[in-house]
């Protein structure tokens, strides 16, 4: 049955998927923390399963049947803490950890009604899928506590992340029936492909954390700013270019936005509204037009001007300038130069 080796060698993927998130500096520390205790308790989560249904040791029903609605809350509060300052992601925490600890009595000491578990289970499931969507729902620009540069990434592993809940949710009630009519050989069947499922999109998360590349698609959005949006932009694109704050890869909309002296959101519609692109192509923005400068001007190496512009890596660098100026940055320099040359004969 493909469910014996499949289930620890899922569980051996989390685990390095949780050591991925504790080395990932560009997040803030309580999400890197939250990220690597997700994939610990999923971890132990798919052990169990292992321990299940290969050994049939059911020592541990208990807290398989607990994890799950200390799961879902975790995946919720580590995408949430990047995007609201760090005391309120603590009071979230509070606040979720508060509902985990009822559905997990609950769990424990379920009524006498059949799927009563299964339904707690599934409606825990349920409400943290919703309140991702609702995080999606903003936009990269909700992931106002990264690296401008990193929130298109971390944005596509929100969407990845709605998804697989959707997904195990769907799975978890049709394992329930097929428990309810008795049919445990289909089950355990189903438990299989599923955890094979799981590991092989775990597996591509994997590579997709280790590329760690977010490319973005320009917004053709006509812009509609009024004149109050047109002077904070332009006072945000000010303060970018006069302070150079663009040349900080860390940079993050909050930092952008304090500068400003207004909220995250607001300076995000703005930028929306007047420039028609999100924060992370405005940023983008400033740090190409410095590097055509320097390119033009100077003899200085690419690679060293894609770090003095603040971009984290060189693919992403040329990425963004060829889709930019239309060509690579060695030729936009070969041709800078030569006309350069012909002006001054």
């Amino acid at each position: 049955m493909i469910s014996i080796p499949v289930s620890f060698l899922l569980s051996v993927v989390f685990l390095g998927l949780g050591l991925a998130a504790l080395m990932w500096r560009s997040l803030p520390a309580l999400s890197r923390g939250l990220f690597a205790g997700l994939f610990v308790l999923l971890a132990i989560e798919a052990s169990l399963v292992g321990l299940r249904f290969a050994y049939g040791i059911f020592d541990f029903l208990t807290l398989q049947r607990v994890l799950p609605v200390w799961i879902a809350p975790t995946l919720y509060l580590a995408f949430a803490a990047l995007t609201v300052p760090v005391s309120k992601a603590k009071r979230l925490i509070l606040l979720s950890g508060g509902v985990a600890v009822l559905f997990s009595f609950a769990v424990m000491f379920p009524l006498p009604v059949d799927g009563f578990v299964d339904g707690i289970i599934g409606l825990s499931f349920a409400i943290y899928c919703f309140a991702l969507v609702l995080i999606w729902s903003g936009g990269p620009d909700r992931m106002s506590q990264i690296p401008t540069g990193q929130s298109g990434f971390v944005f596509r592993l929100l969407a990845i992340a709605i998804l697989a809940m959707a997904a195990s949710l769907a799975t978890d009630i049709w394992i329930a029936l097929l428990f309810a009519q008795q049919m445990q050989e289909s089950a355990s069947l189903l438990i299989s492909y599923a955890s094979l499922a799981f590991l092989l999109a775990a597996l591509a998360l994997a590579v997709m954390t280790l590329r760690r590349k977010s490319p973005r698609r320009q917004s053709t959005a006509k812009p509609r700013g009024t004149p109050e949006k047109e002077a904070l932009v332009e006072k945000a694109r000010r303060i970018l270019t006069e302070q150079r704050l663009f040349c900080d890869a860390s940079l993050s909309l909050t930092r952008l936005a304090r500068r400003t002296g207004t909220p995250d959101r607001e300076l995000s519609l703005a930028i929306n509204d007047v420039a028609g692109m999100n924060v992370s192509q405005f940023v983008n923005r400033a740090r190409l037009d410095e590097a055509a400068r320097l390119l033009s001007e100077t003899d200085k190496p690419v690679t060293r001007i894609h770090e003095e512009v603040g971009f984290l890596t060189r693919s992403n660098f040329y990425r963004e300038f060829q889709r930019q100026f239309g060509e690579a940055p060695g030729a936009y320099r070969k041709k800078a130069h030569s006309s350069s040359a012909s002006n001054s004969r």
